[in-house]
């Protein structure tokens, strides 16, 4: 069973999230998809089991964040610290196969410079960027166009990234969209770190 404090902490973080989206309510109405979405996720919360559950949920999480900005491709990039790498551990998308598990050098692309500066970006073409790497695009058969990316951040540490690619009514996202995977990310971060510590205490029990 997972710990009960990992349990408060996720729904504490998932409320904090859902007062923050509630206080700009009147200013977009994809707000309130995002918020209808994290209720479902409290109910979700109460069937967790194990480590696997958490990252169930944070397919979900992913889903919520595509649905939010309009998109239907987006990753979740944890860092692998023994090879310094990040890898694609979850993706939602039309190279869905082909780009799970798929490596990149933790300072390469867009995402290496997210993890490296801890800050988000938005990429509204990512052939003007300078930071934009193309090898993974020619590697699965992919067209990246425009892009966002944020951290996933647990206290100190980066755990990884998370990316939404392509937005569907046009070829760009906007800063209303950043602040929605911002938000969206965090509680990414939060289930992912607390993965992370279940793992570890299983591991020493």
């Amino acid at each position: 069973m997972v710990d009960g404090h990992i349990l408060r902490n996720l729904k504490a973080e998932n409320t904090d999230l859902k007062g923050e989206l509630s206080a700009v309510k009147d200013e977009n109405q994809d707000l309130w998809r995002v918020i209808r979405a994290l209720n479902q996720l409290d109910i979700d919360l109460e069937s967790f089991t194990g480590p696997a559950d958490l990252m169930g949920m944070v397919m979900k999480i992913l889903n919520i964040a595509l649905e939010s900005v309009e998109s239907d491709n987006g990753s979740i990039l944890l860092l692998d610290d023994d090879t310094e790498e990040l890898v694609f551990v979850a993706v939602i998308g039309d190279r869905q196969q082909e780009l799970t598990d798929f490596r990149i050098p933790a300072d390469s692309g867009v995402a290496g410079w997210v993890r490296i500066n801890k800050r988000p970006t938005l990429v509204q073409d990512v052939r003007k960027d300078d930071r934009w790497i193309s090898a993974v695009d020619q590697s699965i058969g992919f067209n990246t166009r425009s892009l966002m990316a944020v951290p996933l951040v647990m206290g100190e540490r980066v755990l990884g990234v998370m990316e939404v690619v392509n937005a569907l009514p046009e070829d760009h996202f906007n800063e209303k969209d950043l602040t929605l995977l911002e938000l969206i990310a965090r509680l990414a971060s939060f289930v992912l770190g607390f993965t992370e510590i279940a793992l570890d205490n299983r591991g020493e029990s």
